[in-house]
């Protein structure tokens, strides 16, 4: 079997300390790799540096003065030679051992990734996603609720990311679009008990800045991808939360096709009302009407998401299966 592990390395704009991730990267302790890296819109001293770099692994092509990352990653993936790829982003640090101990856990699972280290969150909402990938126990579970995987920490066989479709230009989110629809084919992912991994936050970074991260934007592929699962389309849906986001996640469904049954509510004001012209009920109905709709839990409050698991799971919903979280 080939071995070869192709590192996908995109440079972008404003990253001085590039070269020592690339350190990281030709001090792995798998020497077998090749580190594809797409200058897109980076640094003139970093392109001098990585143009005259004469490490036989590392394979540099330029796109120019212009940022542009989804072009950058799937130029890399169509030029990649290895059987598995590997993801790392210029402006993070990674573990010696991180490429040995993902291949190693790759033999019985088909995506990998690692735990993380955070580095310089701004603000509370990064942190507490990152405590959230690291601990998530069932990536299929939850795999609505937010993505379950940071992008730049993962490993997968090349043909496999080629049968799922690769990344799509198709104004969504092309990393959580793509693990979306890898456990929708039944993928299994595993991660490394270990932060392996230190990523960097900044206040450019695109899921701030790039409309296809934005929040309907993302709430519209969560619809999209619901949408594509046979039984959200023969059944159709009920959603505990009339809330903003419960709105918009009924909204998309619908223009997906969807039917949208209404809405299980706790606020007095809301209950009795409507929603997308469809019913608001008090929440003491959950498991008493509308019982063969698949559930969607779209409550944004804190805690909200475990007090709807919990009368869900009361009701008899298994979550995975005629239930899931979305938010």
């Amino acid at each position: 079997m080939n071995d070869l592990v192709s590192v996908v390395f995109p440079v972008g704009p404003g990253v001085a300390s590039a070269r020592e991730a690339l350190d990281d990267l030709l001090g792995q302790t798998w020497q077998n790799l090749e580190i594809i890296a797409v200058l897109n819109g980076c640094l003139p001293e970093v392109r001098e540096g990585f143009l005259a770099s004469k490490d036989e692994r590392l394979r540099v092509l330029d796109l120019g003065e212009e940022p542009q990352l989804l072009p950058a990653l799937n130029l890399a993936i169509r030029e990649s030679r290895g059987t598995w790829l590997a993801r790392m982003d210029s402006d993070d640090r990674c573990s010696a051992t991180r490429i040995e101990k993902q291949l190693e856990l790759l033999q019985s699972v088909d995506v990998v990734t690692c735990e993380i280290e955070l580095v310089g969150a701004l603000g509370d909402g990064m942190q507490r996603y990152v405590d959230w990938v690291n601990k998530l126990k069932d990536p299929a579970k939850e795999r609505f609720v937010e993505s379950p995987v940071v992008q730049p920490t993962v490993m997968m066989s090349k043909e496999l990311f080629l049968k799922a479709g690769g990344y799509l230009e198709n104004g969504f989110a092309e990393d959580y679009d793509l693990w979306l629809r890898l456990l929708a084919r039944g993928a299994r992912f595993g991660r490394v008990p270990e932060k392996l991994y230190r990523w960097h936050d900044r206040s450019d970074r695109l899921t701030r800045s790039d409309p296809r991260f934005g929040h309907k934007q993302m709430l519209a592929l969560k619809a999209a991808r619901l949408a594509d699962l046979p039984e959200v389309m023969e059944r159709g849906v009920v959603v505990a939360g009339a809330g903003p986001i419960g709105k918009v996640l009924a909204r998309e469904l619908l223009a997906c096709g969807v039917e949208v049954y209404g809405f299980f509510e706790v606020s007095p004001r809301r209950i009795g009302s409507t929603c997308q012209d469809r019913p608001i009920v008090s929440n003491a109905e959950l498991g008493k009407v509308w019982e063969s709709a698949i559930l969607l839990s779209a409550v944004g409050v804190s805690g909200g998401r475990d007090k709807v698991r919990a009368v869900a799971e009361m009701a008899g919903y298994d979550e995975g299966e005629d239930f899931w979280c979305c938010c």
